[in-house]
């Protein structure tokens, strides 16, 4: 894509540029905000270090150095806005924030350089990220924050070796020492900053506002920048950590050697930060074209859109039908009316399971779908059904939307993929994580392996749910799982998606529903559903009984303090209502009042009369009926429930 790089000078900014590069897009400009131009001098004014809660201004100096030192073109503003809106969303109110600066900067920029993507330094501020994706979705451009969420450590290793050459020009830490560490090098600076964060738990990469950094020379420059004249401007004496930074009122430029240094180590692309997950490469022939091989039938869709709301203020709905394209919209203000007549609404949603006909209808699904979302959506999983309706919507909301905690990272990075729609990636409410459904992208490139290889894309996935749950709480992991939900394109990938999931740390007696379907997004083989629990907790097996004789199944049962789910595995389908009946009063002993219910039933059962079961579950219970392709060897139907 063709890329401006948003830069302050510092570190952070110059290396997401080389990473950039090496994720194969063209970088055709450079933008910058620096600070106000006096009113009465015609030269930008000496205020080096702005109150500003989004943007380096120290070293602005040097920033005109830019454009010859690299060969592209450099745009600046002037920050006129300040810090308005300082709370974890944006929602661009006010013209006089500073973000609105910004927006200023890259439509201006992207007039004259048709710009598609911004490239953005950040590595754990939510604040920067949140704003930067807020003017690039006005814009309809594409942030990419290579660095985000990357180990500091690790990082300013890379950084060091990638042949970048960067100064302290400001320190405000305990232990960092004007002068001693003003104006040296990062490679100079580093043991000092690993014995730093051994001590006082300092952010390496000065990611706590410890210190800033002036890119002095980088492998994207044709001329390195060349300090003549600074000078040490001190802005707080504190004895046990003084705050000062470098001016420097005489800078130059000094051509390159054409020749590497070899000590230099080239950047790493997407795909090398996944090689633990690609390196499992090896010929697996059910993975090639899954979808030829497997056709199967379409079922007629019985409808039951119950709806129940808990003591917590927990709403289930039930699956909600659109019979084609022109029903969408029925379909989302039928959600949206019963969301209101519980004394809730959309903004209020947490989950959502999306199952659409054909995975080709999904960008026309997502256009209508997209309307009834703006900041922080809910998780959501979208799989392909064998269904003869257009497709089946159910839904989790909540009471106290001030409980609702999101993660909706928008941004391209090395971490896990940005959001391919309007969905967040994780929604907290209480002690309960929902994770949207995770296919195995590479994130830097948001493409899936090449060749496809199930064990890869499936190794991905987990190391995407298992990520998005440490960015909410670094204490849980998958085997917090509450519920797990896996759905593969073919039976023979049920085994190896089984020890996978021990591989990456799931509990091996957790149960998990898997399930065959027709498609996934983007082909994808293996998406996984994982809701988790901030506290572990405990399973236990039970017989699924139909009548005093007769046993069809198990169903297992997860518990925490205020959650339980359950995965109800039948072998045999019940023959009649009385045997229904007998299931469910077992399934509502283990979950009580008010639940949701899922049940996934195989395409071979399109002719059995699942009417029967109005008779049996209340219409009070969320209930979703969803044929699917198959299940492991030997089951019939697969009931999921939740509670909490």
């Amino acid at each position: 894509m063709r890329t401006v790089a948003l830069i302050s000078g510092g570190k952070d900014s110059c290396y997401n540029i080389l990473q950039c590069i090496a994720a194969g897009h063209e970088i055709v400009a450079l933008a910058n905000l620096h600070p106000p131009i006096s009113s009465n001098e015609s030269k930008i004014s000496t205020l080096d270090e702005m109150d500003s809660y989004m943007y380096q201004t120290v070293g602005h100096d040097a920033i005109d150095l830019y454009s010859e030192a690299t060969g592209l073109p450099l745009y600046r503003e002037a920050i006129i806005g300040t810090s308005l809106q300082q709370g974890s969303d944006y929602t661009h109110e006010s013209h006089e924030d500073e973000v609105e600066d910004l927006y200023r900067l890259l439509s201006h920029v992207k007039e004259m350089e048709a710009i598609e993507a911004v490239s953005v330094g950040a590595i754990l501020s939510n604040y920067q990220r949140v704003r930067v994706e807020n003017v690039c979705n006005r814009l309809c451009l594409t942030s990419l924050s290579y660095l985000w969420q990357r180990d500091q450590e690790e990082l300013l290793n890379e950084m060091i070796l990638s042949g970048m050459n960067s100064i302290l020009i400001k320190v405000a830490a305990l232990g960092l020492d004007p002068k001693k560490h003003l104006g040296k090098s990062l490679q100079e600076c580093q043991h000092d900053l690993l014995k730093l964060k051994a001590k006082f738990g300092l952010n390496v990469c000065g990611e706590g506002g410890e210190y800033e950094t002036l890119t002095l020379d980088c492998p994207l420059f044709k001329k390195s920048i060349v300090v003549i004249e600074s000078e040490t401007v001190p802005h707080s004496k504190d004895p046990f950590a003084p705050v000062a930074y470098l001016k420097f009122p005489k800078l130059s430029l000094a051509h390159k050697e054409s020749t590497v240094p070899s000590d230099v180590e080239p950047i790493r692309k997407p795909e090398d930060f996944c090689r633990n997950e690609l390196d499992s490469y090896c010929f697996d022939e059910t993975s090639q074209d899954i979808s030829s091989r497997y056709v199967f039938e379409k079922a007629d869709v019985v409808s039951f859109i119950g709806s129940s709301k808990t003591n917590s203020g927990i709403i289930f709905v039930g699956g909600i039908i659109a019979n084609s394209e022109a029903d969408l919209t029925i379909m989302m203000n039928t959600l949206k009316g019963i969301l209101e007549n519980h004394g809730s609404c959309m903004k209020a949603l947490l989950s959502v399971c999306l199952y659409i006909r054909d995975m080709a209808d999904y960008p026309r699904i997502n256009n209508i779908y997209s309307q009834y979302f703006d900041l922080n959506p809910p998780t959501r999983v979208c799989v392909q059904a064998p269904i003869t309706c257009y497709a089946i919507i159910e839904a989790i909301a909540t009471l106290s939307i001030d409980r609702k905690r999101s993660m909706h990272v928008q941004s391209i990075s090395h971490w896990a993929p940005a959001n391919i729609g309007p969905y967040s990636q994780c929604v907290q409410i209480g002690n309960l994580l929902m994770v949207s459904g995770q296919i195995g992208l590479i994130p830097g490139s948001m493409t899936l392996p090449n060749p496809i290889n199930f064990l890869a894309e499936c190794r991905l996935a987990l190391r995407h749910a298992a990520r998005v749950l440490s960015a909410m709480d670094t204490e849980i992991s998958l085997s917090h799982a509450l519920q797990v939900v896996c759905f593969v394109r073919s039976e023979v990938h049920i085994p190896v998606a089984k020890a996978t999931w021990r591989e990456y740390g799931g509990d091996s007696d957790q149960p998990i529903a898997f399930v065959v379907v027709s498609n996934l997004p983007r082909n994808a083989l293996v998406e996984w559903q994982i809701w988790a629990h901030r506290t572990e907790g405990s399973s236990e097996k039970f017989s699924a009984i139909v009548s005093p004789s007769k046993q069809v199944g198990h169903m297992y049962v997860t518990k925490c303090e205020d959650a339980t789910a359950l995965i109800c595995q039948l072998l045999d389908i019940p023959n009649d209502v009385n045997e229904w009946t007998t299931l469910y009063q077992r399934l509502a002993q283990h979950l009580g009042q008010n639940h949701a219910l899922r049940i996934f039933y195989k395409i071979d059962q399109n002719g059995y009369n699942w009417e029967m079961l109005r008779d049996v579950i209340p219409k009070s219970i969320a209930l979703t009926l969803i044929p699917v392709c198959g299940f492991e060897p030997g089951q019939a139907v697969i009931v999921c429930g939740i509670h909490f």
